[in-house]
Order: C-alpha cells, then structure tokens, then sequence
C-alpha cells in the first residue's frame, strides 16, 4: 500500500523539447528588428552626433562606463565618413538580428548584437524604456539557450531543457511579483490615477477610439486592480495546473491592452512572447505536460 502512494503522488519528471527555444529566438529577433526599423530614420536625431540631446549631457547623466553608440561612430569615423559609418552600424544591426532570425550562428549574433543594442541604449538613456532593457535580457537568453541547435539533426530526447525552461519561469514570476508589490505600495494603482496619467499624456494618439469608455473614472480604478491580481498573484496561479491556463490568458491579455491603450507595442509583445515560452509551448501546444 506504501508503494502504491509513493507512485501516485510520485513527482513526475518532466523534460522539455526545445520548441520553445526555437519560437523564443525567432520571435525575439523579429521584434528587435522591427523596434529597430521603427526609428531607422530618426537614428542621427537620437542616438548619433546630432542627437536632439547633446552627447554631453548623455554622458553627465549616464558616465563613461560604457561604451556608447557616439564611440562606435567615432572609431568607425576614422576610416570612412560619418553618414557611411551610421549606415554600417544600421546595417550591422539589421543584419545580426536576420541571423537570429535565421538561426545563422544565433549565439554568436546574439552576443555581438547584445554589445550593439547595449550601446544604443546607453546612448540615449532618456529615450528607453522597458522594451529596450527587456531585449537586452532577451538577448542574454538567448545566448544562455543552446539556441543554435539543428533541430532537424538533434537527438532531443537524449538532451534535457528543464533548467532553460526554469529560468525563465522564475524571472517572469519575480519579474511580476515585485513589479506588482511596487505598485502595491502607493497609492495611483488603487485609484487608477497611473492608468488615467498613462492614457493622457501629450501628443499621445490612440488608433483605437475609446472615449466613451475612458470617461468614466470607474474603468480606470477597475484596470488597475485587475493589474495588481494579475501581477502581485502571478506566480501562484501560473504555475497551478488548473490555473494556468486562466492566468497565462489574463495576463496576455494586460498586455494587448496594453497596446491598445498606451501602444507600448514592442514592450508588450515582448512580454507576450516570454510568456508563451515560459507557460504555452510543452503545456498547451501538444498538450504532453
């Protein structure tokens, strides 16, 4: 009798495929790609010697500890002219996040776009945001991965993915957990008053019209709870079989609203993508977990 308990609430192992990884690295690379292409045009206007905010001031804020977009114009402006070397910094960009994409030597490419992305944001720190320090960890996770794997060669049952599929569970769930117990702690979550200042800031444009429902204060306090239970609970329910499915469709759906309220798209896609690789792929795409 012993024997028959200890089999059934036996923890079974689980080892994961690596499908998740392959979804992880494409998606990434076409959203990197895709933020990138978004200010191609403006890239001298925000990042370059023509910067909008002057280089100096970048530096007094950010310091010298880092190697910044402006140095690596400056030495590639030693051997060709300054437009020249804004179009090889552009075109290597464009071309390491095609090789993720492509799964061409995505470790290497990631590791070298990491130290160009890296740069970018140190270059302009006024200017980022969270999608910009969320496609730098992404960026690390994907050279953590063994993300340039042939899959079509690889043996994967003799190769276990548990601790890639791990960590990032547990980033998310911290990631959520302290983002939430920070909003906790104040007061313009419980009234809505961040999501009112978020919606209403100036110049901003909606591409959905929403203002008959906007209007009314009520939706605003309501959102922001609902954001406190998804964030501040998500690592109970998330990982709760029962619960899991219900939490990971919530909390992908605070981040399309999100997009559509505030169009924070790169930042909520990213979110979204890390998502369905931490909880969707080996729980509900082949339904085998």
């Amino acid at each position: 009798m012993l024997d028959s308990v200890q089999e059934k609430f036996k923890l079974k192992e689980i080892f994961y495929n690596p499908e998740f990884i392959l979804f992880f690295r494409v998606s990434i690379g076409m959203v990197i790609l895709l933020h990138f292409i978004s200010y191609w045009q403006d890239f001298d206007l925000l990042y370059g010697k023509n910067s909008i905010i002057p280089i100096e001031l970048n530096r007094a804020f950010e310091g010298t500890k880092y190697v910044t977009t402006t140095d690596i114009l400056l030495f590639l402006e030693k051997y060709f002219t300054y437009n020249s070397s804004l179009l090889i910094f552009k075109g290597t960009f464009v071309a390491l996040c095609i090789c993720i994409i492509l799964g061409f030597y995505s470790r290497v490419s990631a590791l070298l776009l990491l130290f160009l992305q890296i740069s970018v944001v140190k270059s302009g720190i006024q200017f980022s945001y969270g999608a910009d320090y969320f496609e730098s960890m992404s960026l690390f996770y994907i050279i953590f991965f063994p993300s340039d794997i042939k899959f079509s060669q690889l043996n994967t049952k003799k190769r276990d993915f548990t601790i890639f599929k791990r960590t990032i569970q547990w980033h998310l769930c911290i990631s959520y957990f302290f983002s939430g117990f920070d909003k906790i702690l104040g007061f313009n979550w419980w009234n809505g008053e961040s999501i009112w200042k978020a919606s209403h800031l100036p110049n901003f444009t909606r591409y959905i019209e929403l203002n008959s429902i906007t209007d009314n204060p009520i939706v605003y306090i309501i959102l922001g709870w609902i954001t406190l239970i998804i964030e501040i609970l998500y690592p109970v329910f998330i990982n709760i079989n029962r619960t899991r499915k219900v939490w990971l469709f919530l909390t992908i759906g605070m981040h399309v609203g999100i997009i559509v309220l505030f169009n924070l798209y790169f930042f909520a896609s990213i979110m979204i993508i890390w998502n369905l690789t931490a909880y969707y792929f080996n729980y509900y795409d082949d339904e085998k977990v």
